[in-house]
């Protein structure tokens, strides 16, 4: 038998109602944290939301499929994700309070399936108006006029801008310096849209954790770490040739699983497996190879041979770590099997990270990148999942803002609207001609890509929305607007900010602006204009996806009519959600039950 539960408003916002009551407490940089504890006694604590929502032991499938939800908006934009929670649970506490004012039997069934597919069509085309038409404007002559000027510092405030809510104060200083470090490090002030790329692809391949030690600690490393010793060391000056080798220099043999075989181990088969592995070590030797890099154990005469003929020898690196060696590197391929690659290493060496010893490579790449290594330290193992989890989200975050500028410049170069069409000849033509095709960042400033933190682009939204009455429908336009107010609302409430004061100041300064066309408006810099903490950006394309991801999790959550509950044996062979967080075992304080 199937056990049906019906599924109203009210189960909906119940479910998001207690997620929110997790992740409001630690929203923004005065947030606090959340303490996980496991059966076994380990604890956790952390105010990163993703890694907040994913801990927890969710049972209700509604709360499952919100956190599902959540996730692919992470994947993303690495961004937004507490955000996510507290406008959803307020979009729901919205369109119960219309259907409270319109009277009982407004939001049937059929009313909150139309709603839904109402709200979703307003992030198709009357959201991407109001963005590209209103926000993106004001954004460009804003910071074109308060934050180009610093330009230098573009990258240090989105990367504080993006910490400052997932770590604490003391931690996230240190990350912003290092990860900024290991930036420039690896572009050389070269093309930044390129250099966020390839952090974004390969940053797995270069950071390196390190328990034990304080987060201070942390540093960048030229060359690529590799998490292994060296089986056999020697002290060597570069440049140096390298091999590469995906497999064991000796001859094996192969025997298929269930084949019945007799072996006759002779003197003289051993003697020409001894001679084939000689004279293979023999040609190393005529190609000058210094280093050999192995992604597989090699045998014990491998490694006397090196020993004898001063050659490095590294076993049993991670084939991705090679791979990525080799596509950086110039490098050529020997024909002869095992496979190989020969590469010139700048320099190889060993590097002491807390009680590890590791391997080192320095290479000559072969566009204009630098390979240097994020060395991420952390006292316990939870804090250095978080902060290599923090690290990784920067990246993502930025190529994310980085591909959008160029939608966004497409959007704009088809724009009429006057605001735009006065300021593009004085302000923006002039700045472009002064940019360099590498300044990726003053493109992106130009293009309105970013605005100040606090809940300015909630704001401006929020006040287009309700006073632009050429967008959707007004109910639905209004339902939106004041949901989008709760994420400033939480925020001023941890920094004791009188919120309604705020929300007046900010109105009356939007009033001046569109009054007199200047560079006035004072986007988040305190009710005086006078900022008491360093400038700190976020993406406008993240935070407008971050509204289109709520809209689409809201209309999968006012679909559902009903949810059966099955034994999971009757369920269908396949692959179980969240199976794996089940069988840990993993228990918080906080814990949304069905």
């Amino acid at each position: 038998m199937h056990e049906e539960e019906c599924v109203s408003l009210q189960v909906s916002l119940s479910v998001v109602g207690a997620l929110e009551c997790v992740v409001q407490r630690c929203l923004g940089p005065e947030g606090g944290s959340v303490l996980f504890t496991r059966d076994t006694g380990e604890t956790l604590i952390t105010r990163h939301g993703e890694r907040v929502l994913s801990t927890l032991h969710l049972e209700h499938p509604m709360a499952r499929m919100v956190l599902e939800c959540v996730c692919a908006h992470a994947k993303v934009t690495a961004d937004g994700t507490k955000s996510f929670i507290l406008l959803l649970a307020a979009l729901l506490r919205g369109i119960r309070d219309s259907a409270h004012k319109h009277g009982k039997g407004y939001l049937n069934a059929l009313r909150l399936g139309n709603l839904a597919i109402q709200l979703l069509a307003l992030s198709w085309k009357e959201l991407d108006d109001v963005i590209a038409h209103k926000i993106i404007p004001y954004a460009s002559l804003h910071c074109s006029h308060h934050v180009y000027n610093l330009e230098g510092s573009v990258l240090d405030s989105l990367v504080g801008g993006y910490i400052a809510g997932r770590v604490g104060i003391g931690q996230a200083d240190v990350l912003k310096r290092v990860l900024c470090e290991f930036y420039h490090k690896v572009s050389q002030d070269q093309n930044a849209e390129e250099t966020v790329a390839f952090l974004h692809l390969h940053f797995p391949l270069l950071h390196t954790p390190v328990s034990g030690l304080p987060v201070g600690c942390s540093e960048v490393i030229e060359g690529l770490v590799v998490n292994r010793d060296w089986s056999v060391w020697t002290e060597l000056a570069g440049p140096l040739k390298a091999l590469v080798v995906y497999e064991s220099f000796g001859p094996c043999l192969e025997v298929e699983v269930g084949d019945n075989i007799s072996v006759c181990l002779q003197h003289d088969w051993m003697s020409r497996t001894e001679i084939i592995l000689e004279q293979r070590l023999a040609n190393l030797l005529d190609l000058n190879i210094c280093v050999v890099l192995s992604s597989v154990k090699q045998p014990e005469i491998v490694l006397q041979w090196a020993r004898l003929k001063h050659v490095a020898l590294l076993e049993c690196v991670d084939s991705a770590q090679l791979d990525l060696l080799c596509n950086i590197s110039t490098t050529n391929t020997l024909p002869n099997p095992p496979l190989q690659h020969l590469i010139m290493l700048k320099f190889c060496s060993r590097v002491q990270l807390g009680g590890h010893r590791y391997a080192c490579l320095g290479t000559f790449p072969q566009g204009v990148l630098q390979t240097h290594t994020l060395v991420l330290c952390a006292p316990a193992p939870g804090l250095l999942d978080q902060t290599v989890c923090v690290s990784q989200g920067v990246f993502t975050m930025l190529r994310h803002l980085c591909q959008s500028t160029i939608s966004t410049q497409s959007l704009r170069n088809n724009r009429t609207d006057s605001l735009y069409d006065q300021f593009q000849s004085s302000v923006l033509d002039q700045s472009q001609s002064a940019l360099s095709p590498q300044d990726v960042w003053g493109r992106i400033i130009r293009a309105g890509g970013v605005l100040p933190v606090g809940g300015i682009f909630e704001f401006l939204l929020h006040h287009f929305l309700l006073n632009d009455r050429n967008h959707g429908d007004s109910e639905i336009c209004r339902i939106l607007a004041e949901a989008l107010l709760s994420v400033p609302r939480t925020l001023n409430f941890h920094s004791r900010r009188r919120f309604l004061e705020l929300q007046t100041h900010f109105l009356r300064d939007l009033k001046k602006w569109d009054e007199t066309k200047g560079p006035e408006l004072k986007f988040g810099l305190g009710l005086n204009g006078v900022s008491t903490s360093p400038l700190c950006l976020e993406s406008v394309s993240g935070k407008q996806q971050l509204v289109v991801s709520v809209l689409q999790c809201l209309n999968r959550l006012l679909c559902v009519g009903a949810i059966l509950h099955t034994h999971r044996s009757k369920i269908f062979p396949g692959p179980q959600a969240y199976s794996e967080e089940d069988e840990e075992g993993i228990h918080s304080n906080n814990t949304t039950t069905g």
